[in-house]
């Protein structure tokens, strides 16, 4: 992220789930401190949103700890609930655990809902669905997943919905709780650049991989995939009558730059990656379900259940789609901010927390 790029930092505001989005607020009559006191002893909550004391010392070793895997954005992700629940008065620390998130969450099974030495002392796990469903019921997400060979585009089986996905790691914790879930739905799309749009016939304000100039340029496109998406190829043939020239995969950052750089003529990723405004390439949504798709999810240990404040449902209706790019947008680049960063941006941001003092 350039320095053009990286967002100024919020000013504060005033500011179990939230409606919908905070209202921009009008400027209004200028008032004596006499008028402002008076004013904030009849208006409840119009001093603004709580601040976010991260717990230290002996408060710190009780806070209750949110365990994350090292990916950024979960991280992220795992730094809003906790700065939110401090900002409640319910201590809580993000810990980076070498561990699958499946892993994490059947620690709370282990450990009988007591969090005895033989099992977890984790009290809360952030992760996408898809990692959770694979790790946690590997059978029943296959039976889900993967498109049969002999599909065809007029006869392909869409691969799992969000809520699908969803309702297998209900279905599969044990001795915790699903949470509500973030509200985006992370999805895959095909995107192009511009030149390749014009050059293929496909239209530049298409909505998605349906529209027939795709299937009928695939054969002439060297398509690059996420490395993490099972059988590319067979998904795209089978929901789309795509059989590119040529498959290949790598991670997301890298996949955008091959792209710009005329290596590949198209590439299947994150429907939210900020590549795709930054670089203003066509996307063609997976309106067909060609790949699966998931959200992000806190799974809490059922001994730590009536603990969690009604402020964490509140943060999870908010985290739309909208809000995971931002967040892959802050965290994104050379100059991009560390996840505990981007968290309390987003949340400052929100109105959900006051900004820090140190921000002036």
């Amino acid at each position: 992220m350039t320095d053009d790029d990286r967002p100024p930092r919020p000013v504060p505001g005033p500011g179990r789930r939230a409606a919908g989005r905070s209202a921009g607020r009008a400027p209004g009559r200028v008032l004596g401190a006499g008028g402002l006191a008076a004013l904030a002893a009849l208006v409840p909550g119009c001093s603004g949103p709580p601040p976010a004391e991260e717990p230290t010392g002996e408060e710190a070793e009780e806070a209750l700890t949110i365990a994350v895997a090292d990916d950024q954005l979960e991280r992220a992700v795992a730094g809003i609930y906790s700065l939110a629940m401090n900002s409640r008065d319910v201590p809580a620390v993000v810990e980076v655990r070498d561990a699958q998130p499946g892993e994490l969450v059947a620690g709370f099974a282990e450990d009988g809902g007591e969090g005895d030495d033989g099992g977890s002392d984790d009290a809360l796990v952030v992760a996408g669905t898809l990692d959770l469903a694979r790790q946690l019921d590997p059978e029943g997400y296959q039976e889900q997943a993967a498109p049969s060979p002999e599909a065809t585009a007029a006869a392909a089986v869409p691969t799992p919905t969000a809520e699908t996905v969803l309702g297998l790691v209900e279905d599969a914790v044990d001795g915790a709780e699903v949470l509500e879930p973030a509200a985006a739905v992370l999805t895959e799309t095909l995107v192009v650049t511009t030149v390749t749009a014009v050059e293929q016939d496909i239209p530049r304000d298409s909505s998605d991989a349906r529209d027939s100039s795709v299937a009928e340029a695939c054969d002439q496109l060297v398509v690059g995939a996420r490395e993490d998406l099972p059988t590319p190829e067979d998904s795209l043939a089978a929901t789309y009558d795509c059989e590119p020239a040529a498959v290949s995969t790598g991670g997301e950052d890298e996949l955008v730059r091959r792209l710009i750089s005329a290596e590949l003529d198209a590439a299947v990723i994150s429907s939210t990656h900020p590549g795709i405004e930054q670089h203003a390439l066509v996307a063609l949504d997976d309106a067909d379900h060609a790949f699966p798709r998931e959200q992000l999810v806190p799974v809490v240990d059922d001994a730590a259940a009536e603990e969690i404040p009604d402020i964490v449902g509140q943060v999870s209706s908010r985290l739309d789609a909208e809000a995971v790019t931002t967040l892959r947008r802050l965290l994104s680049g050379e100059q991009g901010l560390a996840p505990h960063e981007a968290a309390e941006y987003w949340l400052v941001e929100e109105d959900l927390i006051a900004a820090p003092e140190d921000w002036g």
